[in-house]
């Protein structure tokens, strides 16, 4: 999903946040139709306004009070009272809300139907704002600073005066944005807290088994990676470790399989040698003989081959400049023409011995051919990893027989004979030895003519 952080800790802690946002406004709405369309005021402060006027009234008319001077010491900075001939209510039809104010209001005071009981909701400006402290409509007067919603209610008293009051009700919005800016922090900030520690905990052991897979795929043997986490995570370490067991065995037991063919085959082969020395024919003897010892020569290679695949190399972190140094000058010593640059240093963790294997067999290859070109590429002009290059000026091959190339006892150059130390199996042994380490090797005609054997290693 576009949006969302890529690590699974960000993931679950975007998406618990999304759901205590989507209960809130969930319960508002639920809360909110359960209103009718005509309630403005929360009831809560509908019911603290009767109870504020129903005391003010009983001491007016208990007491005979007619001075605004003790209605002031009764108010509140939310509720003022004041003694009037006309009220503070206009004309006007009343809402629902209000006329069920009016009701209760009377009902609460024991009034006589005849008693005047108004009351009115409405905007009031900047003017009527002026020396109001602590309004409780804050948001009304936030989103529009010139009013607010104040409600105004007029009780005659026996006299013939009214006891009229202006109050700063809590209106429906501006309570459920107070309650949300209340509880909105409350629910978050443990729910970001405890996603926090609770995504660690998830990827703390998932983090050391990518890391595992990624050395078993270049090779390496890892120990068994302890079972922590939650149960989820404990199942799927359980079962990377007996992959890998499993996985161990089963290569061991190939290679100790192909190891002990190769080795039952030397018998057999040095058997039909003496008899083959034995023919008159001389023209077929020799062909026999030379057929036998280029046998013998693939048996030893494929004895030597499982001998190192048997005999797990310890991976170390190498300059890769050097190693690939190594190489050409070994090719050097032999007379042969290699050129190269050495890149800047650079460290990759691999089993030196085996990729220097894999590189010397693609070297040698490409040295048949005339002068050879070795470059390794990182960063950006390598991207994917560490690449490492070998161009020869040869004729190149088929692109229908590149793939043929890489199968053992392949040789699609006939200049490449017994004789000339050529088994078919040195691109085979590249790949099985880049594939090890978790990369991959190519070959590709270049337009300028020759062949390109590529190696890209992942980083």
């Amino acid at each position: 999903m576009r949006g969302l952080p890529r690590s699974m800790s960000g993931q679950l802690l975007v998406l618990l946040l999304l759901a205590v946002v989507a209960a809130h406004l969930i319960a508002v709405l639920m809360q909110m139709r359960q209103l009718s369309a005509d309630t403005q005021v929360h009831p809560l402060s509908v019911r603290e306004i009767e109870s504020r006027i129903a005391a003010v009234y009983r001491v007016a008319v208990e007491h005979s009070l007619e001075s605004d001077a003790m209605l002031a010491a009764l108010s509140l900075p939310e509720s003022r009272f004041q003694l009037s001939g006309s009220g503070l209510v206009k004309g006007g039809n009343a809402i629902a809300q209000e006329a069920a104010l009016a009701n209760r209001l009377r009902t609460r005071l024991n009034l006589p139907s005849d008693t005047p009981v108004n009351v009115q909701l409405r905007q009031v400006d900047s003017q009527g704002l002026q020396g109001v402290e602590n309004v409780p409509d804050w948001l009304s007067r936030t989103l529009n600073a010139d009013s607010a919603w104040a409600l105004d209610i007029d009780v005659g008293l026996p006299g013939g005066q009214w006891l009229s009051s202006r109050h700063w009700p809590a209106i429906m919005h501006g309570h459920w944005s107070r309650v949300l800016s209340f509880s909105l922090p409350v629910s978050v900030l443990p729910i970001t807290f405890i996603a926090v520690l609770f995504g660690r905990r998830i990827m703390r052991p998932l983090k050391g088994l990518s890391a595992a897979a990624e050395r078993i795929s270049r090779g390496e043997k890892v120990e068994p990676l302890p079972l922590e986490g939650p149960g989820g995570v404990r199942e799927i370490i359980a079962a990377f470790n007996q992959m890998q067991e499993r996985l161990i065995r089963y290569v061991e037991g190939r290679t100790q399989m192909i190891a002990s063919m190769g080795h039952d085959f030397r018998t057999p082969l040095t058997s039909l040698r003496i008899r083959a020395e034995l023919i008159d024919d001389a023209e077929l003897r020799q062909a026999m003989i030379l057929t036998l010892d280029e046998m013998s020569v693939m048996v030893e290679e494929t004895l030597q081959f499982a001998r190192n695949d048997s005999e797990p190399e310890p991976t170390q972190d190498v300059d890769i400049g050097q190693l690939v140094e190594g190489v050409v000058a070994d090719q050097r010593a032999l007379g042969r023409e290699v050129m190269w640059d050495p890149p800047p240093r650079t460290l990759y963790r691999c089993r030196p011995v085996s990729l220097k294997r894999a590189l010397r067999n693609l070297v040698d290859n490409a040295t048949r051919h005339g002068p050879v070109q070795v470059r390794v590429l990182s960063g950006p002009a390598g991207a994917g990893g560490l690449h490492i290059e070998v161009d020869d000026d040869g004729p190149g091959i088929d692109p229908a027989q590149i793939e043929q190339a890489f199968e053992p006892f392949v040789r699609l150059d006939p200049a490449r004979s017994l004789e000339s130390g050529a088994t078919g199996l040195g691109l085979a042994i590249a790949r099985s030895c880049i594939r090890a380490h978790g990369g991959e090797v190519s070959l590709h005609n270049r337009p300028e003519g020759g062949l390109r054997a590529a190696i890209v290693l992942p980083s």
